[in-house]
Parts: C-alpha cells; sequence; structure tokens
C-alpha cells in the first residue's frame, strides 16, 4: 500500500446547487442534509480509517445549523477546503476580482464560523480557467483540485448545456478550458499560467482520476450510473499501473433524498436542471455500491488529505 489514494467530498446542499429552482417548502430550504450527510460521511469513512478532504461553500456557513456538523468534520481530522463562497457554477467567467472575492468571502467565514484557513480549492462543477491559479497562490493555497482531464469533456459540457439550456449563460457552463482534457492524470505541481502544464511555480493540482486507455471519470456520480461491473475494471486498471489515485463524492452521495422531508424541496425534472443519479436512488443502496470500491482502494491504497500530501512535496 505504498501509493496513496485521495478522497474529497463536495459538501453542495440543495440550497448551493439549485438556488431556489423548484423549492415549494415553506420558509425555503430545510439543510437537513447537512447535519444527515456528514453524520453518514463520519459513520461510512471511520470504517476505512480515511481521512478526507472536504469542500464546502461559504453560504451554507450562514446557517447556524450547519456549523456543528462542520465541526465534527474537523474534530474527525477531515480537511475543509474552498468550493466558493456562493457555489458559482460559471466560475472561470468571473472576473478576476469576482474570482478572488469569491475565494475571499468563503475562506474569512470558514475562519470566523470553524476556526480553520482552507488551504485547498475547487471549482463548482470543476469550471475552472488558468487565471485562477495566480489568484490562488498570491491567496497562500496549497493546492487546487478543479482539473478533470476526460476525452468526455465535450459530450459532459453537451449534456449539461443541454439540461440547463433554459437557463443563464453563466449557470450553463462546466468542467473548465478545453484545453484541460490534455492535462496530467496524476497529481503534480503546475505552471503559474496555465493549470493543464506541469511546471515548477505554480501550485500543486490534484485532478480527477480517468481510467487508463478511454479516459473515462472515476467519480461516484459516475460509478452509480454504470455500475460495479463496468467500474471494477476500470478501478483493476488503475491498480495496476500503480500510481496516486483520486475518487471524488458528493454530499448527496450520502443523502436519503428519496424520502418525504425532501420532496419539497427537489426540483422537478421538467424545471430544466440536472438530478443527478444520486439524488433518486436510496442510500442504503448507494452505500452498498460505495462499499465496493471502497473495500478495494482500502485493500490496495493508504488514504491522505490533500493538504498533507501537498505540504510533504512542496519542494
Amino acid at each position: 500500500m505504498s501509493q496513496a489514494a485521495f478522497v474529497s467530498i463536495d459538501v453542495d446542499t440543495l440550497a448551493s446547487i439549485y438556488k431556489g429552482i423548484g423549492c415549494r417548502r415553506k420558509g425555503g430550504y430545510s439543510y437537513a442534509e447537512m447535519q444527515i450527510g456528514i453524520e453518514n460521511i463520519l459513520r461510512f469513512f471511520a470504517s476505512y480509517q480515511c481521512s478526507l478532504t472536504l469542500f464546502m461553500v461559504g453560504e451554507d456557513l450562514n446557517f447556524e445549523q450547519n456549523i456543528p456538523p462542520a465541526k465534527e468534520l474537523l474534530q474527525a481530522g477531515h480537511e475543509i477546503a474552498n468550493h466558493t463562497m456562493h457555489h458559482a457554477q460559471g466560475f472561470r467567467f468571473l472576473s478576476p476580482e469576482q474570482k478572488r472575492a469569491e475565494i475571499y468571502e468563503m475562506e474569512a467565514i470558514c475562519q470566523k464560523k470553524l476556526g480553520t484557513k482552507p488551504l485547498g480549492f475547487r471549482s463548482p462543477g470543476w469550471n475552472i480557467s488558468d487565471d485562477a491559479g495566480v489568484i490562488l497562490k498570491e491567496m497562500n493555497y496549497l493546492y487546487d483540485s478543479s482539473v478533470f482531464p476526460t476525452s468526455f469533456m465535450p459530450l459532459l459540457k453537451f449534456s449539461h448545456w443541454l439540461s440547463m439550456r433554459s437557463k443563464p449563460r453563466i449557470e450553463r457552463s462546466t468542467m473548465g478550458q478545453n484545453s484541460y482534457m490534455g492535462a496530467p492524470h496524476q497529481p503534480y505541481r503546475t505552471s503559474l499560467e496555465k493549470f493543464n502544464v506541469a511546471g515548477d511555480d505554480g501550485i500543486m493540482e490534484f485532478p480527477i482520476t480517468v481510467s487508463p486507455k478511454l479516459h473515462l471519470p472515476f467519480t461516484a456520480t459516475f460509478y452509480l450510473l454504470f455500475g460495479w461491473k463496468f467500474y471494477s475494471k476500470i478501478l483493476d486498471g488503475l491498480i495496476k499501473r500503480d500510481v496516486p489515485i483520486h475518487f471524488q463524492f458528493h454530499l448527496s452521495d450520502f443523502v436519503d433524498y428519496t424520502t418525504g422531508e425532501f420532496a419539497e424541496q427537489l426540483p422537478a425534472d421538467r424545471q430544466g436542471v440536472y438530478i443527478p443519479q444520486a439524488l433518486k436512488m436510496p442510500y442504503a443502496q448507494k452505500e452498498k455500491a460505495f462499499r465496493k470500491i471502497m473495500d478495494v482502494l482500502a485493500s490496495n491504497y493508504s488514504f491522505r488529505r490533500m493538504d498533507q500530501w501537498s505540504r510533504e512535496h512542496d519542494s
């Protein structure tokens, strides 16, 4: 188990993702998924002694009921990183000043409410651009984890646009610059000028892992779509390469949105937004599927937080 495995989770609430679309609950979103999801996350990963990197949205920390579960993550030894202040889906189209504000505001509220400064960043929808690298380095971030080097990027971009075509342009965009398809597949130090090029003057990058040949995404979202039989072959191929691996989840993977309490908070399919498989499956079914992946990872890798690994390789 010499190679490192990184498990990251985007802690996106319904409010972060849908911003009121389809919410029919009096008083708005309940944020119940934060407590429920984090309880399941802590329970699930404790059995693997797995240290996590969790990317949180600053706006969600404005609600006091979300603070105790977030602190539980820190107390359990996990890392909280920056996922922008407002889950800015069109992050790469923001001006440099707007990008800086999204990063800084999340950092400020995280320090105020949780007492910790994020050291890593992920753009919502992996939708980042090269100029953010300079901003992150100036703000003393150790790493980014927004690059998604899949050859299926054009298809995934089109699918997202198709599901969001009735929304403003900034909400229809996803997955960053097309040049990121050719980025390295393992953690690397970036060039200060380009996220997709290895260099010696940028920050560490933890790209989303993709399969060895076809460069299929290796994430929980796609795993739930295609199933264990297909993904076990991808996992076998990754293990044979003997390189670090990064498996990415969302908060929704650890919440049962099929229960009645969320019925009035989920948008209907007809409302022109993407509803991932994780919001349609009972949690027990998702947990059973995830254990198959985690059992194999735990047998072949040593789990690390991204901030720890970045410090060790800061040279």
